[in-house]
């Protein structure tokens, strides 16, 4: 099937529902399927992969309670078992014991995980194991609140504080949900190394539960989307815009101030000497090269420049103290330095560096980018009694708090007998343009007008659409009484179905506006879909009106859905062929007579 499908919500009688404010959705087909990636706030379960630091070259999973359920596909039959030792093979994996190898492996069960290489780890959501000839992978899904416990276990154990703690539960809740795309080309959501977030499945307490309790669903925004809500541990007192480390970032919220709770709780001096052969090994290791006499004692290092927040961005390299400098970015000397000498030797780019003839000083404070919450500051703002929303606010000015996108500001503009709600009415204006053309077509088609005025409320970004109005990514448009929730313009139009949306829409309304009290669900459903697309040719399905109504009521999946608008359309159609159009929608004003679709 091509287009459109349409839904209201059927928990109740027909009756009941022509009394109540209508709800209609416009779901795509297969055909045209937009390719989304969920806002997590509106997405049941993440996809996580584990032990990505280490290769694993066996992987052992023991029954804690019951058995373990396997399977090598989603069809398959599983099979159940106390334990089981997969290793890698030329195909894939292979369970210890059998000859067969496998692409995959699926688990499920409460059970408990033991690597060659990370962590034994108790879990009981359901795992993943894929692989090659040299090793394994493996990947937990799990849902959304219980990778934001793991990853605030992970990325604050030092917190003392309630406050701080549920600030940091929405700055990682919101982080995964800006950053979910990270891995998407890998075929899952995130890592559990500090790429992502680090988790940690072992380490987790009352506290860390119940601060994600407490801020269950809530998120960051801004303009409509999860804002960007980078965290480090100490920013030394003095705050980096975001655009310092990421200069392509659009934040206006991450932004370069003062950070007095910092300095008043912990502002982390330090002081890293290194010997000049040390931190000639360091760069070598990372395919960089100093001039050929740095090291013999008398080149010196410098500061070239500075970032507005006063963190080093290039560092100089010179053979001799007047000779041509070799520049480095300061990022790029830190990163070589923490990962042949550790990460608490050069905490943050925020120091002074001198050079003697032996080694290299570094004297500074903070540790990490300084871009956004401080940890350290939180934590001290939390001891000084401010609650979490107001440290999200101070590390994160001009966001929105909630559960659904904030931040919008939504401006009207009026198209005769139709009016327009948009953040960026000049953009949008083709919405309105085409909506003008297409209502008093099919008003003129069907033979009646509709006696308001519907509003046509176009979101500017999935994220804003999704979270507003709490449809999934393929849903195209939302209708509450007269107001039409539209995904962005952008999105429409590179589908080439803004038009068959808003008359699929506009048909609804129509079709609503005109219905009997007792008219059948099914049928008001399957006149939306006839004509909305009357001209187009679909493949019957046969369902019975039993089956339909069913499957409006308790939809177990999309195709399932999708089947039953086919054959709601499939049997208004057949209706019409046998009685006629004017027959048809007179039974829509009047009332189904009885046996009249047999």
């Amino acid at each position: 099937m091509r287009n459109l499908f349409c839904r209201r919500f059927a928990h109740v009688g027909a009756d009941e529902l022509k009394s109540m404010v209508p709800i209609t959705r416009s779901l795509l087909s297969v055909g045209l399927l937009l390719v989304v990636i969920p806002a997590v706030a509106q997405t049941a379960n993440v996809k996580v992969r584990l032990y990505t630091l280490h290769s694993e070259q066996k992987i052992k999973l023991t029954a804690k309670t019951g058995d373990l359920a396997w399977k090598t596909c989603q069809q398959c039959e599983a099979s159940h078992v106390a334990s089981l030792t997969i290793v890698p093979s030329a195909q894939g994996v292979k369970i210890e014991g059998q000859e067969q190898q496998q692409k995959q492996v699926l688990i499920e069960g409460d059970y408990r995980l033991e690597p060659s290489e990370g962590l034994a780890l108790a879990m009981a959501f359901p795992l993943e194991i894929t692989g090659g000839p040299r090793s394994l992978r493996v990947f937990l899904t799990l849902p959304l609140e219980d990778y934001v416990t793991a990853a605030l276990a992970g990325e604050s154990g030092s917190f003392q504080h309630e406050e701080s703690l549920k600030a940091m539960a929405v700055a990682v809740r919101t982080y995964a949900a800006r950053f979910r795309q990270r891995h998407a080309s890998e075929g899952f959501d995130f890592c559990d190394s500090t790429h992502c977030q680090a988790l940690n499945f072992k380490g987790i307490s009352a506290r860390v539960r119940a601060a994600v309790a407490a801020t269950r669903g809530e998120m960051l925004w801004y303009q409509g989307s999860p804002a960007a809500t980078f965290y480090h541990q100490n920013c030394g007192g003095t705050l980096a815009a975001g655009q310092e480390s990421w200069p392509d970032l659009y934040a206006p919220y991450l932004k370069q101030q003062a950070d007095p709770y910092c300095i008043r709780g912990t502002p982390l001096p330090w002081k890293a000497q290194l010997g000049r052969q040390q931190l000639e090994t360091a760069l070598r290791t990372q395919g960089l090269t100093v001039p050929a006499g740095w090291g013999a004692g008398s080149g010196t290092l410098e500061i070239a420049s500075r970032t507005p927040s006063g963190r080093a961005l290039k560092l100089a390299f010179r053979e001799k103290p007047r000779g041509e400098p070799q520049l480095i970015s300061a990022s790029t000397l830190r990163f070589a330095i923490g990962r042949a000498f550790g990460w608490n030797q050069v905490r943050s780019d925020l120091y002074e560096v001198e050079t003697t003839r032996e080694s290299v000083i570094f004297t500074g404070r903070g540790s990490g980018h300084g871009v956004g919450l401080c940890q350290a500051g939180a934590e001290e703002m939390a001891r000084e009694a401010q609650s979490y929303q107001q440290i999200l606010a101070f590390y994160y000015p001009g966001t929105s708090l909630g559960t659904s996108a904030k931040g919008l500001a939504w401006q009207k503009r009026e198209g005769g007998r139709l009016e327009m709600l948009s953040s960026q009415p000049d953009q949008d204006a083709e919405v309105l343009r085409s909506a003008a053309a297409i209502l008093p077509a099919l008003e003129s088609e069907l033979g009646w007008k509709l006696d308001f005025k519907p509003q046509l409320k176009v979101y500017p970004t999935l994220d804003a659409y999704r979270d507003s109005t709490g449809q999934a990514g393929w849903i195209a448009a939302f209708t509450r009484g007269r107001t039409i929730s539209l995904q962005p313009l952008a999105v429409l139009a590179k589908k080439s179905i803004l038009d068959s949306t808003l008359r699929h829409e506009f048909t609804h309304l129509l079709i609503e506006a005109r219905a009997h009290a007792g008219t059948p669900l099914w049928f008001r459903e399957g006149l939306v879909l006839y004509f909305a697309d009357a001209e187009h040719s679909f493949e019957p399905v046969q369902m019975t009106e039993a089956e339909i109504e069913r499957a409006f009521a308790h939809p177990e999946d999309r195709h399932g859905l999708e089947r039953a608008y086919a054959a709601a359309r499939t049997k208004v159609a057949q209706m019409v062929q046998q009685n006629g159009r004017e027959t048809v929608l007179l039974w829509l004003a009047n009332g189904l007579p009885e046996k009249a679709y047999h």
